[in-house]
């Protein structure tokens, strides 16, 4: 197996344990903070994600986010460059539906396949210029890796949390 393959594997087996957790979720579940009064809800945790992917992904394939192109800042009410996150303006964040987070979330998992697959074995070890001055450059191989454990650890956080919603019902 290369690395492009157990990327997108990966990535296949992330998708469908989101899509289980996520099923059926209303408004109010995705911003329930079922952790406490200043814990990140489901919707936000979505959100964040998958705009982690987008950005990420945009360097390693050298083009611009979904969040930009297709204009889901739009869609989701927000700025193009959102404010810095707080506790605050995490519990604000409305993610509008399921209908309408989970769009944002498979436009960038769309985009993430496409260019996932068009990579060649030179492209793993080409660096990748970070997006702000305080990050360090970082390879496309460490992208992917960065994908993949962040979309893990936040995944996980969203079944708990659904699990405190919905006494564990994802499975």
């Amino acid at each position: 197996m290369d690395v492009q393959e157990l990327f997108l594997d990966s990535l296949a087996k992330a998708d469908g344990d989101l899509r289980r957790a996520v099923d059926g979720l209303s408004r109010d579940e995705l911003m329930a903070q079922p952790a406490g009064p200043r814990s990140n809800p489901i919707g936000w945790l979505l959100w964040h994600l998958t705009r982690t992917q987008d950005n990420l992904g945009s360097r390693a394939a050298g083009k611009a986010t979904v969040w930009a192109s297709q204009k889901w800042y739009e869609k989701l009410g927000m700025e193009e460059t959102p404010a810095r996150f707080t506790p605050d303006t995490v519990i604000a964040f409305d993610p509008k539906s399921l209908d309408t987070i989970m769009g944002f979330y498979d436009a960038v998992y769309a985009s993430t396949q496409e260019w996932a697959k068009a990579l060649k074995e030179a492209d793993f070890d080409r660096e990748s210029p970070a997006a702000n001055p305080n990050q360090p450059s970082r390879t496309v191989r460490e992208l992917l890796a960065i994908i993949v454990n962040d979309d893990v650890q936040h995944i996980g956080q969203v079944a708990f949390l659904r699990g405190m919603l919905r006494e564990q019902g994802w499975y």
